[in-house]
């Protein structure tokens, strides 16, 4: 036995190296533990599995119109910038209005994409969008998790100008888009009516929804609902033609109207509606805007040719709670702000049926 090498020494030169490498593992298995686990990634928003290609960052800042939908949990790129995924796990509230977070950042992923959307439904669990623009392709979707939280995913890409590399490219642009329109199953368009359509064209570009059978809206901050509406079974006849409509007939539909709300305060009374062009031969439209109590509502009649009826839709609008003249002016604004979109809508209907 070496005499400069007793067991003892040999045994603890051993042993202490592994028990070393032991407390290192148990340490980083407790700091491990301590972390909360990462959840795993939807299958919309597998950067490296859906491109084919390793995440790298973003050498471009990030799109300032898509600044309001908050930090992305990920932005990632790949294709030599040319492919870039945003996707934020959890859509922030949207303080100050009366559309749900999914409407809003529905609306907002559609201005990223440089498009006008649909309407957000509160039927739906989520949606998708498929868009190009000034040679960029857009993908995107909306969609509730199981925990009932809402995320969103943007795609885009911008295809190769060698067509061998764009060819590759868009056999992984075709899983990307299988990958966003897996939630557009259960979600049915719903059926549009002709003031539908009418209210479409006059909301496009602003954020809106359908809640049930209320079409939904923000215009100048304020939040408008409307929905079709009647007074019951016309009490007085409404001339379909311009030429026909008597100042006599609008004043009798006013009192009819005071009788029917006689707590209103009248801000416009019934009043014919000017077409968009001036002097055009279109049909005749009626409306009126009061408030009772919080609310300020306005209402649009359109007498339909050959005795075929009134189409009316009325929008409301709840007024925050204020008092004094503070208050008289936030209404007036509004119901001026109602009458101008009872006119859009009217200028939208004679646009299309008339």
């Amino acid at each position: 036995m070496n005499p400069q090498f007793p067991p003892t020494t040999a045994v603890s030169r051993i042993v202490i190296p592994i028990l070393a490498g032991a407390l290192a593992l148990c340490a980083a298995a407790a700091q491990a533990a301590g972390k909360p686990a990462r959840p795993a990634l939807p299958a919309s928003a597998d950067f490296e599995r859906l491109s084919g290609a390793r995440a790298g960052d973003c050498s471009s800042a990030a799109d300032p119109v898509l600044g309001a939908m908050g930090a992305p949990t990920l932005r990632q790129c790949a294709w030599s910038q040319r492919v870039e995924m945003l996707y934020w796990q959890d859509i922030p509230d949207a303080p100050n209005t009366c559309l749900p977070s999914a409407a809003i950042a529905w609306h907002r992923l559609g201005l990223g994409a440089r498009a006008v959307l649909r309407p957000w439904s509160g039927s739906w669990t989520g949606q998708s969008l498929q868009v190009q623009y000034n040679g960029v392709e857009h993908a995107g979707m909306v969609w509730r998790q199981p925990d009932g939280r809402w995320s969103a995913v943007l795609w885009r890409w911008r295809p190769s100008d060698r067509l061998p590399t764009r060819n590759w490219q868009l056999g992984h642009w075709k899983d990307v888009i299988e990958a966003v329109r897996t939630v557009d199953a259960a979600n049915p368009a719903p059926a549009r009516t002709p003031l539908m359509t009418a209210w479409l064209d006059t909301t496009n570009g602003k954020p809106r929804a359908l809640d049930g059978d209320v079409w939904r809206w923000v215009a100048d901050g304020a939040c408008l609902g409307m929905r079709s509406a009647g007074l019951g079974q016309a009490q007085l006849h409404l001339p379909y033609s311009r030429d026909d409509a008597r100042l006599e007939q609008r004043s009798a539909m006013q009192v009819l109207l005071a009788r029917r709300f006689p707590q209103a305060e009248w801000l416009r009374p019934f009043t014919l509606v000017e077409p968009a062009i001036s002097g055009d031969r279109t049909g005749a439209k009626f409306l009126a805007v009061w408030r009772e109590g919080a609310a300020v509502n306005g209402q649009l009649w359109i007498p339909l040719r050959d005795e075929g009826g009134i189409v009316r839709g009325r929008i409301t609008s709840e007024l925050p709670p204020e008092a004094g003249p503070r208050a008289q002016d936030n209404a007036k604004a509004r119901a001026a702000l109602i009458e101008r979109e009872l006119g859009r809508i009217a200028h939208a209907w004679e646009a299309r049926h008339e």
